[in-house]
């Protein structure tokens, strides 16, 4: 008897559960999708089928093609600007080695693997605090000057404001590419699927994938009516028509798509998603592909120069992340029976320069002194020293729960437990905390959401949290910290479980509903948390506009705010603090 009353709240959560699932109203049926009745434009419009003639080549002929790539990008231009880094990143690092590789190879073709208009501070004031109509976001007007020949689209493109998205791909001055996306039932993709390159003879074809798991990470208003469809079977499709159609000499898959087929797949098929991870799947499995080049994984690979890859049956790169170096690819062609045979390809990656290139950073200079301004913002809270890692991360476990529940009263939380511990400059010490230093220790635009959820949910999205009180292994994406609530480790059971209680002690029942922040990113299913815990959509009660780090700012930039007790060791509230806002 005492096993099955264990399992009691599981039984009721299964009943309960498809009720709701009935009664909840369908509003991808009633709202209408910004994507409806968009188009693409600019560099990305009007794609067309040909039916082109095989590439003439004159007997014996030799020749050779520089490719070179970058990728997650996430709109970093530079790390002397807006959030200073010792390691040189940004696209601004870039311009120097591009020019040496265009000086000697004039046709290089230059390629992004996605996640590009999101993360960077200049990205996110010219998405969300004052968007320019008649320029495109920094990094892509500098995407531009670099002559990028095309990208392809990544999950966190999807995650600015869609209107701007739109912008940038009209503005743009190269190719935005998603074989995979449709718009609803709509066979003919919305984005263009390739594009043909012809540079010294080759006729080059690039054939872009996005991750089918953006729906577990971008809201559903965002990507409404979009379908992300499995990689294999679209990139079947497409070499057919790239090879016996188009007639290309070489094949490039450019995807935004990891090539660890494990990382994310139990995740995915919680919500029936194809694999987020397949490009080390097509690179084993498609050998009429010549090259591909890996994005959403921010691995670098290979990290330095050599004629042999190992892994993939199909040579596969991998360019890092934020423009911290180049991957670049020398292929060398030569004419036999006809058709170009590659004799002999060299992988490299070149590393940025330790300074941006002066002349394009003053064009950026009057948008990035916008962007400055808006970060140095104050708060009124002072740091009086540097916080021990234990410390900092219990603050802000603490600040993320006093934020939100000062939006609302006797609501719980479960945020995210990680905060990314920045080396500060000693200049800081003593100065007020700054909204740059609130983009440093949570880069992610994530937004609260109010859930009503039960004990036993709440329960199971605490296992990983669990585990790191264990002391075992737990993915940090997954870590979840309890806010207005404690759990700790039932050490009298054999299992180490853990026991709820609100604050006057008194346990959190299994049956009862809480009202609980999440982060929209754990909602929308990341770290496959809401699967795990069965949340159901008729479970949310609202979401909030403000990011979750500026709603810790704005907390913070009260006149009379009350610290957390675990932040009062190395931050104080200033009696003297006058506000300015940037206009």
């Amino acid at each position: 008897m005492s096993k099955l009353r264990q399992f009691q709240p599981y039984l009721l959560l299964m009943l309960i559960l498809p009720a709701l699932l009935m009664l909840a109203p369908n509003s991808e049926a009633e709202e209408e999708s910004g994507w409806e009745k968009w188009r693409p434009s600019g560099k990305s419009a009007n794609f067309k089928i040909r039916e082109r003639p095989k590439t003439k080549i004159l007997s014996g002929t030799k020749t050779s093609l520089l490719i070179a790539a970058t990728s997650d990008l996430h709109g970093s231009l530079t790390s002397t600007r807006l959030l200073l880094r010792k390691r040189s990143r940004g696209l601004l690092h870039l311009v120097m080695p591009l020019k040496k590789l265009r000086e000697k190879y004039p046709e290089l073709i230059l390629l992004d693997a996605g996640d590009t208009i999101q993360g960077d501070p200049s990205s996110f004031y010219f998405s969300h605090v004052a968007p320019e109509t008649t320029r495109p976001l920094p990094v892509i007007e500098m995407m531009n000057w670099l002559k990028y020949d095309a990208l392809a689209l990544g999950n966190h493109d999807f995650e600015p404001p869609t209107n701007i998205l739109k912008q940038n791909i009209a503005q743009a001055q190269f190719s935005w590419l998603a074989a995979n996306v449709s718009f609803r039932n709509v066979k003919q993709p919305l984005f263009p699927p390739y594009k043909i390159i012809e540079r010294h003879g080759v006729r080059v074809g690039i054939l872009g994938l996005i991750t089918p798991g953006v729906p577990l990470w971008i809201d559903p208003e965002q990507r409404k009516g979009l379908n992300f469809k499995e990689m294999l079977g679209t990139a079947k499709k497409w070499v057919r028509v790239l090879r016996e159609q188009e007639k290309v000499d070489y094949l490039i898959g450019l995807f935004h798509s990891g090539d660890n087929t494990l990382y994310d797949r139990d995740v995915a098929s919680t919500r029936e998603l194809p694999h987020p991870n397949a490009a080390g799947m097509i690179a084993d499995f498609f050998p009429e592909f010549d090259l591909i080049i890996s994005g959403h994984a921010h691995r670098i690979s290979p990290k330095r120069r050599t004629e042999k890859l190992k892994g993939h049956q199909t040579p596969l790169v991998s360019p890092g992340t934020a423009a911290e170096g180049l991957t670049t690819i020398l292929v060398n062609f030569e004419e036999k029976s006809g058709n170009w045979e590659i004799t002999k390809t060299v992988y490299d990656f070149i590393r940025a320069e330790k300074a941006p290139e002066a002349q394009l950073l003053r064009k950026l200079d009057a948008r990035l002194l916008k962007v400055e301004k808006y970060l140095a913002d104050p708060t009124t809270v002072i740091l009086k020293r540097f916080p021990k890692k234990t410390e900092f991360q219990d603050c802000g476990i603490a600040l993320s729960f006093s934020a939100v529940e000062s939006m609302e009263a006797e609501t719980l939380s479960l945020l995210p437990w990680w905060w990314f511990r920045d080396k500060l400059p000693f200049s800081d010490l003593g100065q007020a905390l700054r909204r740059e230093h609130f983009f440093r220790w949570l880069p992610y635009d994530n937004r609260p959401v109010l859930v009503l959820m039960y004990g036993r949910q709440i329960k199971i999205m605490l296992e990983s949290y669990r585990r790191k009180k264990l002391g075992w292994y737990a993915r940090s994406s997954t870590i979840l910290a309890p806010g207005g609530f404690v759990a700790e480790l039932d050490n009298s059971s054999k299992d180490n479980r853990l026991y709820l209680k609100n604050p006057q002690g008194q346990a959190l029942r299994p049956e009862r509903k809480y009202r609980v922040w999440l982060t929209n990113f754990h909602w929308n299913g990341g770290g496959g948390l809401a699967a795990k815990a069965l949340l159901h959509p008729s479970q949310l009660l609202k979401k909030e506009a403000l990011h979750l780090r500026e709603l810790i700012f704005q907390y913070l930039r009260q006149s009379t705010v009350k610290l957390p007790e675990t932040c009062e060791s190395f931050l104080t509230q200033s009696t003297t603090a006058t506000l300015k806002t940037v206009p």
